[in-house]
């Protein structure tokens, strides 16, 4: 039987008309598949991954406390530099859980003694090691980085707040990262944004929310620097290495960045700065203290061929009423 031209072309229509159904459900099908192999899918599917069956245990009720005491000041512990996954004689993953572990008990017996109406905590930094920061730095850890950022690190900052939170009636995190977290080399032309430890810090939120943390604020900052607000005092908290070294590091240089730093960022009248490993405080300036954070990690080689140096395991809690700093405590880990 012949075919008439106009059946041809009847033909010819329903076959372009399949043609164009099909190319557009090969590009959603292309759209879909694009978007579930974009970093940040893949980061929220690991993270999904991490909280399952996480168990983060709570304090016992005998160490819970109700009420502050009267006029007490407010307590801020800073956190920075733990570099979980850094493999030193003294120093790896297993060595850092332990360490954390023992900081948030002497934090706990603080504010058990204290009882502060709150507790502003600041990460500030390099709380992941990174792969790619150094030639060689895949040789001296003892995780990949998609684990330090998605379990290791972020189920101890967990931790910390999940222990620490029934004992004030507020608990308010700010968050800073630093140079170990970020993707490359530095100057490698990646965005700021593309930090490891930006992923542990929302990591470690979302385990707080599952473990039914309400009393919780969090302020991640994209940016170089966060500010915290402690009893009314003002804490500019920078990584630190926007900061030259020196050995063990260099007072003039937090001294002239303190000083611009007044003239550019509002509010503030205590610097925090990690990076250097370091612990030490003081004023630089009438109106400007410092605070330079240690590490829970120890024994460096780069720092002891490198630079001569190696500070002890430590971090700090401070309490602060409206006049400013009350007092100044060391966390030892061993």
């Amino acid at each position: 039987m012949a075919i008439t031209p106009k059946k041809f072309n009847q033909s010819v229509e329903s076959l372009r008309e399949e043609m164009d159904h099909l190319k557009k459900e090969v590009r959603k099908a292309y759209r879909k598949l694009s978007k579930q192999r974009t970093t940040e899918s893949l980061i929220c599917q690991a993270v999904e991954d991490a909280l399952t069956g996480v168990r983060l245990h709570k304090p016992t009720k005998a160490m819970r406390m109700r009420k502050p005491a009267k006029g007490a000041p407010e307590a801020w512990l800073c956190l920075s530099d733990w570099q979980v996954g850094k493999v030193t004689e003294s120093y790896n993953s297993k060595i850092a859980k332990r360490r954390v572990h023992q900081l948030t008990k002497q934090a706990a017996e603080l504010l058990i003694k204290e009882r502060p109406p709150v507790l502003h905590i600041i990460l500030q930094g390099d709380m992941v090691e990174g792969e790619a920061i150094f030639a060689g730095q895949p040789f001296e850890i003892d995780d990949d980085l998609w684990t330090q950022s998605v379990k290791t690190v972020p189920k101890l900052i967990a931790h910390v707040i999940t222990q620490l939170s029934p004992l004030v009636p507020k608990i308010k995190i700010a968050c800073v990262h630093g140079n170990h977290g970020r993707s490359g080399f530095k100057g490698g032309g990646h965005s700021r944004k593309t930090n490891w430890d930006l992923v542990s810090y929302n990591t470690a939120r979302l385990m707080c929310e599952v473990a039914g943390i309400e009393n919780m604020t969090w302020d991640i900052s994209e940016d170089w620097y966060v500010k915290q607000k402690v009893a009314g005092n003002g804490i500019l908290c920078v990584h630190g290495d926007q900061i030259g070294g020196g050995n063990p590091f260099n007072v003039g240089a937090i001294y002239r960045k303190a000083m611009g730093w007044t003239h550019n960022v509002d509010d503030w009248k205590f610097l925090s700065v990690g990076h250097h490993h370091t612990h030490a405080s003081g004023e630089l300036n009438r109106d400007v203290y410092f605070f330079l954070s240690g590490s829970p990690e120890s024994d460096n080689d780069f720092a002891k061929e490198k630079l001569a140096q190696g500070g002890l395991a430590l971090q700090r809690m401070c309490f602060f009423n409206r006049k400013g700093l009350v007092s100044e405590h060391l966390l030892r880990m061993t």
